[in-house]
């Protein structure tokens, strides 16, 4: 492993994670990496997304969140449903970021923290597989980061989607394993 790690632990807000079948299980591994991370003292960074009232970020050119735009839905930065889940509640000590769109990154001040606390591997968790894990993914990539994946700490709502990027496109940006191994491989 690199010089410094941290785990991201990515849109696990109540929003998101309740629309999921299989949240409890997610819940449950998310729990155990950010347990394993603060014993090694390794930071534990949470991402959510969230918008300004009346969606001001969003572009009508943007399919996916013009959507949720139009449907009504509550993301502001105060709404209960951008805050991350009280299972996993951040140390008051632990940073929470907000960003605008798929990608950790994109609109959000990760890449500054990540710098500044001289971060060069991720760690990956959180919901949904096919948006901000694989975003984040391949612009951590391109960002020259070292990356493990935690294939059971994430989940999406087609799991065969989930399945073949976990098997498929997952393999040539990162490390894949899961949540025990990993614990068990920390130094």
């Amino acid at each position: 492993m690199s010089n410094q790690s941290a785990l991201l632990v990515m849109d696990m807000q109540n929003g998101i994670v309740g629309s999921l079948s299989n949240s409890s299980e997610i819940i449950d591994k998310n729990k155990k990496a950010i347990e394993s991370a603060r014993k090694h003292q390794i930071p534990v960074i949470f991402v959510r997304v969230a918008f300004s009232k009346g969606f001001h970020e969003v572009s009508p050119h943007n399919k996916s969140f013009s959507r949720i735009k139009a449907s009504g839905q509550q993301m502001s930065v105060n709404d209960a449903s951008t805050q991350i889940i009280d299972e996993l509640a951040p140390n008051e000590d632990e940073v929470v970021v907000t960003k605008h769109r798929f990608s950790a990154f994109t609109g959000s001040n990760l890449e500054v923290l990540l710098r500044g606390m001289q971060v060069d591997h991720l760690i990956l968790t959180g919901v949904v597989t096919s948006g901000v894990v694989l975003s984040t993914l391949v612009e951590a990539a391109d960002k020259d980061f070292e990356l493990t994946v935690l294939s059971d700490a994430m989940t999406d709502r087609d799991i065969e989607t989930h399945q073949f990027l976990i098997d498929k496109i997952f393999p040539r940006y990162a490390e894949v394993t899961e949540t025990l191994e990993w614990s068990n491989t920390i130094v």
